[in-house]
This record gives structure tokens, sequence and C-alpha cells, in this order.
């Protein structure tokens, strides 16, 4: 089908685009929570990472449970499983072998099919300074014998069957930041997270002679104690493991501010005794941005216990280890599965219930494969009692960082089809069938789409596998001032699903994006074609806005959890609108405010609020517009010291 009237449908989709929900946009209307609702996914005891269609049909099932966040492992068994140099040039292992056999990358296929449903991602590095698992320190230490961790006799350091690196080696130190670096520059993810190996060494180590000159060198000569969990030498050894964390939330948000600094230490102060990991300590000092206690238990009146130990023994209580200012940062992770044993449904509902009631906006459950029906489809239970209304993180302010996909499916009526194609259902597509055309046919197709921002995206395609395919299947994208294209073997089982085409920036609007010809082809094979993707790069483009309409923030006590940094305008919701529409404010401490709304040429129309004194925290205040004519105005907020700006539009 050819475009027409090409003008027509464009200002037709900026009128229309926020009140239909169409792909890769906002529900306007649409009310969201403010909760972490994560899973990790693991290599261990799970085949998702281990098959294409099964990581796809995961992310599909996270998202149609509500989920917002997965954590997927890319640092385990002393190897990533994404391809690393950092880790060839340090370790001598570029990659995972299965994942290498292959030619496959996880992390980037997890990264495309969780944005492509709207979940963030957010890389586990698991490991941590771990080196191996019982066998010596490993390649690792084999590599680098100066890296181990030593005990008092000399020994490299196994706790709990795992030997460990020392974290507070300066090597050591740097190859694990180079190694985080090296993602978040490399992959448009969302964050890192480290766990009860990161930041973190066991205790009883400390006896290298690296990290025994250091400790002379600021104790005036003294060597340590002979005895590890000595309170001074605890303390100090727990000091440079904080001090490696703040080095690591610096790096992170030196790369990207926007990125999240996930950790998820052992309960203190368990983790305090066996892996010097002081993070209470760490939140003081703002080196980490939500943080996940691993409160692992099998009875929920421990599991109670826990978190009473964390918020105090009743709602809104001063108490507790993590202090009230830092408790919008705070989502303990649940065990539902560890090797044969579960906790089903009755015990999450239960957990779950728990800490809404202490005003805990969000958790993160161990692991993915304690969700389905292994243990009675505790998805299932969540979605019902939590997680049916969609929610975004507590940090994000009310914005949405990963929008769903636009995806154009190849007989979508806005593709334009040129020549002879014939539907198939072999091989299968994206969603089920897909395209064939002969060689040299001339036949030609032209994805189009709405694109809602202007702003850098990442291509996909999706790639039928067919024996007997082309393996000269070249995409053409259309960018702004741009052209890139890939070509991909059809032939090759590895290339099935989406792959990135390129990455370029597209102006907002009805557009061609991407074309795929037969006249490209030149081994005389068939063109298959399917589906084309694209997804938001928050690389290049991380200051477009996203904001939604979020529920009170307030817990089910009344208290606000936290009060704003800053004073902010937001934009109203929803818009365009007619006749009515909510716009919301944050102040940072009590104020003097106005706000009114200008038409485009300056004049006054409306005072919503004139002069009057409003508390710290969020505030909303509906403004109807019946009485003006349809048309872009302007609401503007000021305080003594502040004043923003936004626009809205009217639509009669």
């Amino acid at each position: 089908m050819k475009i027409k009237n090409l003008s027509f449908k464009i200002g037709l989709i900026y009128t229309i685009i926020l009140f239909l929900g169409l792909s890769g946009t906002i529900n306007a209307q649409q009310e969201y929570k403010q909760e972490v609702r994560g899973v990790w996914i693991t290599n261990v005891d799970s085949d998702v990472l281990y098959s294409k269609d099964k990581l796809a049909e995961a992310m599909d099932y996270l998202a149609s449970r509500g989920f917002n966040m997965v954590y997927p492992v890319v640092w385990n068994k002393g190897v990533t499983l994404h391809p690393s140099t950092v880790a060839q040039n340090a370790i001598g292992v570029k990659q995972d072998s299965f994942f290498a056999t292959q030619g496959r990358d996880p992390l980037a296929e997890i990264i495309a099919e969780a944005h492509r449903v709207g979940m963030e991602v957010v890389p586990w590095f698991e490991y941590g300074f771990a080196s191996s698992f019982s066998e010596n320190g490993g390649h690792i230490i084999a590599k680098n014998p100066h890296w181990a961790a030593r005990n008092a006799n000399g020994d490299i350091v196994t706790k709990n069957g795992f030997d460990w690196m020392n974290a507070i080696h300066p090597e050591v130190q740097q190859f694990m930041l180079d190694m985080i670096q090296e993602v978040i520059e490399n992959y448009d993810v969302d964050g890192i997270q480290g766990d009860d190996r990161l930041p973190a060494m066991a205790a009883e180590g400390g006896y290298d002679d690296y990290t025994n000159e250091l400790y002379k060198s600021e104790h005036n000569g003294s060597e340590p104690s002979v005895a590890w969990n000595s309170d001074i030498f605890m303390a100090w050894k727990a000091d440079k493991i904080t001090a490696f964390a703040g080095r690591l939330y610096r790096m992170v948000k030196s790369v990207d501010p926007n990125l999240i600094v996930s950790l998820s230490p052992s309960i203190f102060d368990f983790s305090y005794r066996n892996y010097l990991q002081d993070w209470p300590t760490w939140l003081d000092s703002a080196y980490v941005d939500v943080i996940h206690p691993q409160a692992y238990r099998y009875n929920i009146a421990d599991y109670k216990t826990l978190i009473n130990g964390m918020v105090g023994p009743v709602p809104n209580s001063p108490g507790g280890i993590v202090k009230p200012n830092y408790r919008h940062k705070l989502s303990p992770g649940i065990l539902i599965k560890a090797g044969n044993q579960f906790n089903g449904p009755d015990y999450v509902k239960q957990a779950v219930q728990y800490h809404r009631d202490f005003g805990i906006k969000g958790e993160v459950f161990f692991f993915y494969e304690g969700l389905r029906e292994k243990n009675q489809f505790v998805a299932d239970t969540l979605f019902k009692y939590f997680y049916n209304q969609p929610a975004i993180l507590p940090i994000r302010n009310s914005q949405i960082r990963r929008p769903k996909a636009i995806i154009v499916n190849e007989t979508d009526a806005d593709v334009e089809r040129f020549g002879s194609w014939s539907i198939t259902d072999t091989p299968d597509g994206f969603s089920g069938k897909s395209l064939r055309a002969q060689p040299n046919s001339g036949a030609e197709l032209r994805y189009i789409a709405d694109i809602p921002y202007s702003a850098y995206y990442h291509v996909y395609a999706w790639i039928p596998f067919n024996s007997t395919a082309t393996a000269d299947a070249k995409f053409v994208i259309n960018g702004k001032n741009e052209e890139q294209s890939t070509t991909f073997n059809q032939r090759v089982l590895t290339n099935k699903g989406w792959k990135q085409v390129g990455n370029v920036y597209f102006d907002r609007g009805l557009q061609q994006i991407v074309g795929i010809s037969t006249d490209d082809i030149t081994d005389n094979k068939v063109l298959y074609a399917d589906a084309v993707m694209l997804i938001l790069d928050r690389q290049k483009s991380p200051d477009i806005e996203i904001d939604v309409f979020t529920t009170n923030t307030e817990d089910e006590q009344g208290s606000n959890l936290e009060i704003p940094t800053s004073v902010q305008l937001h934009q109203n919701f929803p818009n365009p609108f007619n006749p009515s529409t909510t716009i919301r404010f944050d102040l940072n401490k009590s104020s003097n405010i106005s706000l009114e709304v200008y038409s485009m040429l300056g004049q006054k129309v409306a005072t919503l609020i004139s002069n009057s004194v409003y508390g710290a925290g969020m505030h909303s205040i509906s403004f109807n517009a019946s009485n003006l004519a349809s048309g872009n105005y302007f609401y503007q907020l000021k305080t003594e010291q502040f004043t923003a700006t936004r626009t809205l539009t009217f639509i009669k």
C-alpha cells in the first residue's frame, strides 16, 4: 500500500497518538505505580539464556505479568557470558564457551527482547570478586597469582566453596571497573548490579603481601592483627570495600548519570561479619541508587523479622537499619527457588503485602524459574494481587525510560509492497508467518512507521531461517540525513530472530524507516522478509522525556516516602486533552507559588494558583479549558527563586 496524503496522516498522528496508545507511545490516561518489580535471570538451574526462543518467550511472560525489571547474569564462573575484550586481556577468556561456540551474545539478545516489551535491563555481575568454585583460584588466579586473597596461613581464601580474589588490590579493582565500564559503554543498558560478592571480600582475607604492606603504611608500621575478625582490622578492610563502592558509583555515573547502581548484599550485619559489606554506610554515602538485601528465608515469620530489622517494628518507624530518608531505595530480594526448595504463592503474597504495609515499593525475586509452573505460577499470583497496574521505577521521577518498541509487521497496512510477494508459514516469522520473494524479481518492501519522538533508535529486523534462503538479505535504514545497511545470511540458524541492522536518528512523524529488495541478491536464492523494530536509544538520546501520571507516592499510612530534592514542573496528563487535564509539580520546600496558563501570544487565559503557599512534596491541580478555543497553550510555575514553563494542547 502506498502512502497517500502524507501530511494529513502526520497531522492526524500528532492529534491522536497519545490517546490511542500506538506502538512505541504511552497511553496518557493510564496511571502508573512507582515500584521495582524485578527478577534475576541466571545461567545456573535455568535454561532461559541457552535458547533465543525461550529468552524471548520469557520476556513476553514477565511483561504480561507486570514486571518492569530484569537482572540477567553477565559474569559467572569466572567468565563473561558476553564477548569481553577486558576479560580476554586480563584473564585469557573472552566469553563463556557455550555462547562463543554458538556465536551468540545473550546480553545483546536479552536487551533487545526486554526493551521490546518495555522492561529495563540491569546486568548482574554475579561472581563479583570470586575467582572460582573449589578450584584453588581457577584460571583467574593461575594467570594472576598476585590477585588472590590470602588468609593468615597464606592460603587462597575460600568461603562457602568460593575462592576469592583480593578486592583491595588495585589491579583486581581495576579489572572489575573495566569490565563493568565495557558493558555500560558497549550496550544500551539501564544500570548495573552487584551482589553479595560485589563489592565484597571474604572477611578472612587481608594477609597477602600487598594488603599487608598497605595496612602497615596506614598504621605506623604495625602488622595486621593475627585475628582476621578483630574490630580494627575488620573495620579497616570494610572501609576499603566501601571506598571501592564509591569508585564504582562514580565511574558508572560519569559514563551515564541515568544508569542505576543497584546492589544486593547479604543481610546486615551478616554481610559485614562475613563479606565486609557495610551497606548502611553505602546508603549514607550515596553510593547506591537501589538496594536489594537478600532476605532469603523459607519461613514467612522469619522473613518478616528481617524486614522489621530494615525498617522497624511498625510502619513509619524511625528505627531499622535503613533510615527513613533511604527507604525509597529499598526493594528486598525474595527467595522463591533454590535447588528443589520453593517459596510458593502464599508465601510471596504475604511477603509483598508486608512490603506494601511498610511502605516498601518493590522487590526482586530469586530467580526466574520459580515464577512459573514449577512453583504454582507465582507470577500469576503477583499479577492478580499486586502487579496488574503498570509501574515505573521510583528512581525515574515519573518518567518511563523504556517505552515499548515500535514494531512494523511485514503485512501492516502502511508497508509498501512492490513486485510479487507471497505469504508463507515456512519459515515462521515474528508473528507466525513471513513473506517470500524470488531472487532478482524486482520485489521490494518499504517499512513505514509513526515515530513518536525525535531521537536515535536501534533498528532491528526479524530474520527468518531457511536452509535454502539467501545469504544476501540486505536491509537499508533511511534515517535523517543518513543511510545505513546490513546484510544477513538467512541460512544461518543463529541469525534467526531479532538482529540489529543499525542505529540512526529519526525525526518525529510518519516516514519510511527500512527497505529490502530482491535486487540486492547475488546468490540467486529466495529472500524472506518479516517484521522490523525500533527501540529508543537511551545512550544517544538520554534527554527524551516520557512522562506518565503516577498514583500517590504516599504509603498506606499517608506519610510521604520522600521529599523531592528540587522544584519540578511535570508535563500535564492527558495531553492533548478535552476538556480537563492534570498538572503536577514538586516542591523541595514550602514555597509561595503561582501557576498560570497563557496563550502562545503571551496572553494570560487562566490563573490556577495565585501567590499561595504550598508545602514540600508532590502536588497536582486540575485545569478545565472548556471555555477556551482549541490550540496550543503554555503553563508556567513560579516560586520565589524558580520559573518553569511547559506547553499543552487543547482539542475540542
